[in-house]
């Protein structure tokens, strides 16, 4: 089933909140100790997010045949059968589960807990903006965490995990050098922070916003935004039509981000 497009957030209190912007590693904890099974955190039409949790025994289920999912696996270890095919997952790691997949998880050690990214557009409509490219390129079931860590530390630019119907997945490096003050007017991001820290800035108003390419506008700098510092563990929110920017400094910064046009 679709969620509403309502985004909400559950924190330490029972009453929802927006989530938006950046959401703390602290944070991210507190909410999935609370969670005994499954928490929806974020909900809109195109994508939705749940923190996901397995604490003993075996959880088994089809995956929504309206929604492929990627799984960010953020604390335990577990036995995962997707379509027969069996793998060992860990903290770090990140799991394709294309849609319509039946899967099986069985946690090795204690709790299992992951964050769940639900797509539902099947396609990018609009063939615009980064990862555009008709050419399908799909992850494999399991990303290990040691071999996105070593792409994140040594990589000297930005590398494709994956890049399919209306997902692209990037490993993104900004090495001692900020990244461009942009907008994306077809796509909503999501960023999950591995690598360094950061000053952000997101929302405001782009200086000389120029379109370059298609859906996408760069300017020279960005007024009235709101400042954050991001650091490994992080969740960042960036919608569509968001002006965003990231500063590491003299720094490297590295995260998957995940790419959600339609």
């Amino acid at each position: 089933m679709r969620f509403p497009t309502a985004i909400l957030l559950l924190s330490v209190c029972p009453l929802p909140a927006e989530l938006r912007d950046v959401v703390k590693s602290a944070e991210i904890d507190k909410i999935f100790a609370q969670t005994s099974n499954s928490a929806d955190v974020l909900a809109k039409t195109n994508y939705a997010v749940q923190f996901r949790v397995i604490s003993a025994g075996e959880a088994a289920r089809t995956a929504v045949p309206d929604a492929g999912e990627f799984w960010f696996v953020r604390r335990g270890s577990a036995d995962i059968s997707l379509s027969g095919r069996r793998h060992q997952v860990n903290a770090g790691d990140v799991v394709n589960v294309p849609r319509g997949t039946e899967y099986r998880i069985r946690p090795t050690a204690g709790r299992f807990e992951f964050v769940a990214v639900r797509v539902f557009p099947a396609a990018r409509r609009m063939r615009i903006g980064i990862g555009a490219a008709p050419e399908p390129l799909p992850m494999p079931d399991v990303s290990s965490k040691a071999a996105i860590d070593a792409t994140l530390a040594t990589a000297a630019k930005n590398v494709t995990l994956h890049s399919a119907g209306a997902v692209l997945i990037n490993h993104v490096i900004y090495n001692a050098a900020h990244g461009p003050w942009e907008v994306h007017q077809t796509c909503d991001d999501l960023y999950f922070v591995r690598l360094g820290s950061a000053h952000a800035k997101l929302d405001g108003t782009l200086i000389g916003g120029k379109e370059d390419p298609l859906g996408e506008i760069r300017g020279s700098g960005v007024t009235g935004a709101r400042d954050f510092t991001i650091a490994p563990g992080d969740m960042v929110v960036v919608p569509r039509n968001t002006a965003h920017f990231m500063d590491p400094g003299s720094a490297r910064l590295g995260y998957l981000l995940v790419k959600i046009c339609d």
